[in-house]
């Protein structure tokens, strides 16, 4: 319960105005069952004993005319109860208030941390890990938030009533206190495992959503090879696995009910036993039943919540280690704006490994990118072309080495700064679900219709577009499979258009287009283009060959550099990948085929 406190950041004026609120409520709803020991007196039940609360309440109400002691007692009990239902439904809007701020604030910042600290980039997680933190154990967390204000206000009422019944009579309380600590020894032995079934719920629960993940974006492949059948049988099964982890634990979170009500049925008989043998009158022992009547209320749901919460125990440490390790973000952000790229972009004998002991990805390699020219990177796979981009990009900063833009290290850019006079266009067109317009203006935020449709008319999208049902306002579907390949790319163009960068960044976007689509696509990617610093990695002869100059990458070395005339002449690697194609009469093959 300290963990879920800590974690919902609650101001401290909104946890105690829920306790204190709380606390009034059976405060008055203590004192309104007290009122039955008078009113009963008053109704001619029994004779006040001299001593004890019969003798305190006859005589504070001495004071009043006898004709009126009965409409006296139920006004004042009346007025105790409106009361105790004000204070407890302010108290319930303020907790409920409450959760939903713990939950939305915690969202914001898992949110905020997994987009800073790149949590892609991080071994030992996965995205749908991500997703369950932020769309269920969030909720769960301030689920824990509410349930723990309930703890605490449970036991309050159950201490306001202990108070009472003490002063009532204190060997009935005792025979109360011996029987209920037995009921709760009872049921804390009955729990005792919620903790460690709810740690298995929530690694059951994130397979499930693992499997969901990835069976959602494996649709076609699953088609493909017609495993329907199988994947149902395994959703099947770790849906049923959870199932029965759950009923478990819900089996736990039932247990207090009807325990706690066993104990007090047996406690009222045991009570009335004594009360025979004891001075206790009628009215002060139907008081006392009363009181204990209300107090199984309060008693039951404190141990089921705390039941609950100890299921909840790793959906809140779940929480608890995401934000700990996004703690810091993954990569230092810089202080200075980034300016227009005037000179270039140079690597200065760069090496670089994804994780200490790993293999280097790049190895010494220094080159540069002179600006408003084109530059080819070649390269067997693995060759480190990837790996080049994300040190471009700064998704990453080298191992040894740095990266400069006119001389000045990247990592004193901001990198919002420093990635806005970036585009990239690849083979596959991240779009969202969202209207044509959208997914265009996504390149300029603060862009008006009007420079959309411009940016658009440059990407020779406007004809397609406006073909649309919707036109601009066509939802693309998910990934935008309502669309072709070539009218995606073509949006992603407008949108990189929209962005009007310095240094546009390509990775054989045209890879897989029809020949139509891929000459229309080029035709208005080299319009855009003119006189911009362009990097691509390239697959094609006819890009490698337009290029100002190659870089040849091979094992993460630079191995070549120069213009495609001078490599080819050369008679190094580039010359042999270039005999290749024009020995196959057709653009060069893909990497997986010939290494570029």
């Amino acid at each position: 319960m300290r963990l879920v406190m800590r974690l919902a950041s609650q101001p401290a004026w909104s946890t105690a105005a829920i306790l204190s609120l709380g606390g009034l409520a059976a405060l008055l709803e203590g004192l309104s069952l007290i009122l039955f020991i008078p009113l009963i007196q008053s109704l001619g039940g029994t004779a006040a004993a001299a001593g004890g609360l019969e003798g305190r309440f006859a005589r504070a109400l001495s004071v009043v005319p006898g004709d009126l002691v009965v409409p006296f007692t139920v006004a004042l009990l009346c007025l105790l109860v409106v009361a105790k239902n004000a204070a407890a439904f302010a108290g319930l809007w303020l907790s409920r208030s409450a959760e939903g701020q713990a939950a939305h604030r915690l969202r914001v910042r898992i949110f905020g941390q997994a987009l800073s600290s790149c949590i892609d980039y991080r071994p030992g997680h996965r995205r749908s890990d991500i997703v369950n933190t932020l769309a269920e154990n969030s909720w769960k967390v301030a689920t824990a938030l509410g349930l723990t204000y309930r703890v605490i206000l449970c036991a309050a009422t159950i201490l306001v009533f202990a108070v009472l019944m003490m002063l009532i009579s204190l060997p009935l309380m005792l025979v109360a206190v011996l029987f209920m600590a037995v009921g709760a020894l009872i049921i804390r032995r009955a729990t005792g495992r919620a903790a460690s079934i709810g740690q298995v719920v929530v690694a059951e629960n994130k397979a499930f959503g693992l499997h969901m993940w990835e069976s959602v974006n494996a649709l076609q492949l699953i088609r493909t090879f017609g495993r329907e059948s199988y994947e149902a049988d395994r959703f099947a099964g770790t849906s049923e696995r959870l199932r029965r982890r759950l009923l478990h634990l819900d089996a736990l979170w039932a247990v207090p009910g009807p325990v706690s009500e066993v104990v007090v049925v047996l406690l009222i008989g045991a009570l009335i036993l004594v009360a025979g043998e004891s001075d206790v009158g009628v009215a002060s022992l139907a008081a006392f039943l009363s009181l204990l009547y209300r107090i199984q209320a309060p008693a039951r749901e404190l141990m089921q919540n705390k039941v609950t919460i100890d299921g909840m125990g790793a959906a809140v440490g779940d929480v608890a280690t995401f934000l700990e390790d996004t703690r810091e973000p993954f990569l230092p952000e810089g202080v200075e704006e980034a300016p227009a790229v005037g000179s270039g972009i140079e690597l200065h004998r760069v090496s670089f490994r994804y994780a200490p002991g790993e293999p280097w990805a790049l190895r010494d390699v220094s080159l540069c990118i002179p600006a408003g020219q084109t530059t080819a990177i070649v390269g067997r796979s693995g060759a480190g072309k990837s790996t080049l981009f994300a040190l471009l990009f700064r998704f990453h900063d080298p191992t040894e080495g740095s990266v400069t833009a006119d001389g000045v290290p990247l990592d004193r850019f901001r990198l919002e700064s420093w990635r806005s006079r970036l585009s990239l266009m690849s083979q596959d067109v991240q779009l969202f679900n969202d209207t044509v317009e959208a997914n265009i203006a996504y390149g300029d935020l603060r862009a008006s219709r009007e420079a959309v449709r411009e940016a658009a008319k440059v990407a020779h999208a406007d004809r397609f577009i406006e073909a649309l049902p919707q036109g601009y306002g066509t939802v693309v579907g998910d990934h935008g499979l309502r669309l072709s390949g070539g009218q995606r790319q073509r949006i992603a163009l407008a949108r990189t258009v929209l962005r009007n960068p310095d240094v546009l960044m390509l990775d054989e976007p045209t890879n897989a287009l029809d020949v139509e689509s891929a000459r229309a696509f080029q035709e208005a990617l080299a319009r855009f283009s003119h006189r911009r610093t362009v990097v691509v990695i390239a697959h094609q002869l006819s890009t490698v060959l337009s290029a100002d100059q190659v870089v040849v990458l091979d094992g993460g070395e630079v191995r070549e550099v120069g213009p495609p005339a001078e490599l080819i002449g050369g008679g190094g690697r580039f010359a042999e990948m270039y005999e290749l194609g024009q020995t196959a009469s057709h653009p060069l093959p893909t990497e997986r085929a010939n290494g570029l």
